[in-house]
């Protein structure tokens, strides 16, 4: 006995195309959601160099900290070697050593920096000459963005912390030259919350 073809009925070809269509709006949805996932771990990952560089940077500046006071802007009179006024702008300035030559220019290795914060970004600022002029230009360079805050202490000879450097009562040459034992800073960064660095400086 001959058996009867069977083609598909109206009722299953919708079926069908309703299944299709169902799975391709769960495949585009699941794209798009791994999409977005990567593009997240690619911004968090981005921010995480930099919070890392920023502090790296930092760091290194402090640890290389050289007892070298530099000239005022103006007049004869000097800057401390590390300089931290709680009522001033910039966050510290300082003089380190250690500043790589690469091109070889007629220059020393001593750099002055300043670090401040402006608008929620942390700012580098460092000079081409020791003992800058108002004819010296700083040249800036923005570090990190989304700073809600910084906060630095200085562990003196006697084992105390101060937020100002140089501390209280320092006079004279040794003040303008005095190095803290270790530098804490302290960052509130966006995602990040608090970050904190213990920074030992040599010698």
């Amino acid at each position: 006995m001959n058996r009867r073809q069977r083609g598909f009925t109206l009722l299953e070809i919708i079926v069908a195309v309703a299944l299709l269509a169902l799975i391709g709006v769960m495949t585009a949805r699941g794209v798009r959601e791994a999409r977005v996932m990567s593009e997240q771990a690619s911004a968090h990952m981005d921010h995480l160099r930099k919070v890392q560089r920023a502090v790296q940077l930092l760091a290194s500046d402090l640890r290389t900290l050289a007892p070298r006071p530099a000239r005022e802007l103006v007049g004869d009179g000097y800057r401390p070697a590390l300089a931290r006024d709680p009522n001033a702008v910039a966050l510290f300035e300082l003089t380190h050593a250690g500043w790589p030559n690469g091109a070889g220019t007629p220059r020393g290795t001593l750099q002055r920096v300043r670090y401040r914060l402006e608008d929620r970004k942390l700012i580098r600022e460092h000079w081409t000459v020791a003992d800058p002029t108002l004819s010296n230009e700083p040249q800036q360079r923005e570090l990190l963005d989304g700073v809600e805050r910084v906060e630095v202490r200085y562990l003196n000879p006697g084992r105390e912390w101060d937020t100002q450097w140089p501390p209280l009562g320092s006079v004279g040459d040794r003040g303008f030259r005095a190095r803290p034992l270790a530098v804490e800073v302290t960052l509130v960064v966006d995602g990040w919350g608090e970050l904190k660095r213990l920074i030992e400086v040599s010698g």
